[in-house]
């Protein structure tokens, strides 16, 4: 099966049954049922965009748009049966799904979003895991497929248009197929970490829980989050060649290197209104403004009467996009600064979708650069 046909079986049902019972051992389905034991993996998740994808004030924004083909998007962003206050089956007709009330809804377990069962239920009141080498409370079902890119791409790989104005369009498992690249999604996403998977136990190779994607996080950072953003390190590098010495008046010309060092697949990826925004400023010894530029990379859509994707100049993996710069040089020295953001939206949307607040963008670098006068 290729890749992009997994998100129609997505759409088709969820990935844990309606009234499935939690395995023997644990009290129950929610994330904080495993909590209780994966104490570190459960603090992680809790910071996670994967725990957030629900409530995300984006997510329901949208998702409030058009009430009748919810449904599509909910087997990805709640995608146990009873997180789900309806169970549909397909009909062929996205608009019509045979739709019945869930007796077993549990609007706590669809506060999680991307839960802990989401990846990890198992056949038979097992729970899936990647190594198959732990001594548990509950059964566990080794599953080496969690450690493979296919685990995420259910959900991570979605391009389809199911009407003129009904587009999803996450292309980011095809943009890693492309790439070429040995490495998982997991490798970057879930770095591995040595230490117990419960308290008291022996410390071993596990993966972090973090799930932090850009950085952008889906409302503000509370408290005791900073360190876990503080590990994310940016995919791209920023660098800016230029002169250390120039003559006033003379054209001073240098480069804005921006390399997608750590991505192996385009950034942004994902959600097609990501873009990079970077900024230069020039200014003089006395801190007046000289000359200012901007660059955009990011896809460019038109969404009425028919989506139509207009123009992509994302960073590819290993790319290194340089944007060239020049300036007259004034009497003194002169300064350059640099400012490169990654937005999830632009302030426009936010403002059309009456996010007040909500957090769109993140810093990937700022830093400034001094030409001194020749001497």
């Amino acid at each position: 099966m290729t890749l992009l046909l997994l998100m129609g079986a997505l759409w088709e049902s969820p990935r844990v049954p309606a009234g499935a019972s939690a395995p023997t051992g644990l009290a129950g389905m929610q994330a904080s049922d495993c909590g209780s034991c994966h104490q570190e993996i459960y603090k992680e998740w809790q910071v996670s965009i994967h725990a957030h994808a629900w409530t995300d004030m984006q997510f329901q924004k949208e998702l409030n748009k058009d009430p009748d083909v919810a449904w599509l998007c909910m087997n990805c962003h709640t995608p146990a049966a009873d997180q789900q206050p309806e169970r549909t089956v397909a009909t062929g007709d996205v608009r019509n799904p045979e739709r019945s009330v869930n007796p077993s809804y549990s609007q706590s377990w669809q506060q999680e979003g991307v839960t802990c069962m989401s990846c990890h239920w198992g056949q038979g009141g097992a729970i899936r895991g990647p190594y198959g080498d732990t001594s548990a409370p509950h059964p566990v079902q080794h599953d080496p497929g969690l450690r493979d890119s296919q685990v995420c791409m259910g959900c991570h790989q979605a391009v389809a248009q199911v009407e003129d104005t009904l587009v999803c369009a996450f292309n980011t498992g095809v943009e890693w197929q492309e790439s070429g690249s040995d490495q998982s999604c997991q490798s970057c996403h879930m770095p591995k970490v040595e230490r117990p998977l419960v308290p008291g136990g022996p410390v071993r190779e596990v993966r972090q829980h973090l799930f932090l994607g850009s950085g952008i996080p889906k409302n503000s950072i509370e408290p005791g989050e900073e360190d876990y953003y503080a590990q994310l390190k940016p995919a791209i590098d920023v660098d800016l060649q230029l002169p250390e010495r120039a003559a006033s008046g003379t054209l001073v010309r240098g480069t804005l290197s921006l390399h997608n060092a750590r991505a192996d697949h385009y950034v942004p990826s994902g959600d097609p209104e990501r873009y990079l925004l970077a900024r230069v400023q020039v200014r003089d010894a006395q801190g007046a403004l000289l000359t200012q530029s901007t660059a955009r990379m990011g896809q460019r859509w038109v969404w009425w009467p028919k989506a139509e994707r207009l123009a992509d100049n994302r960073i590819a993996p290993d790319e290194r996009r340089e944007l060239p710069l020049s300036f007259a040089m004034p009497l003194g020295a002169a300064t350059v600064s640099v400012l490169v953001e990654h937005y999830r939206m632009s302030p426009e949307n936010a403002e059309y979708h009456a996010l007040e607040g909500y957090p769109i963008k993140t810093e990937i670098a700022a830093f400034s650069q001094s030409i001194g006068p020749t001497r």
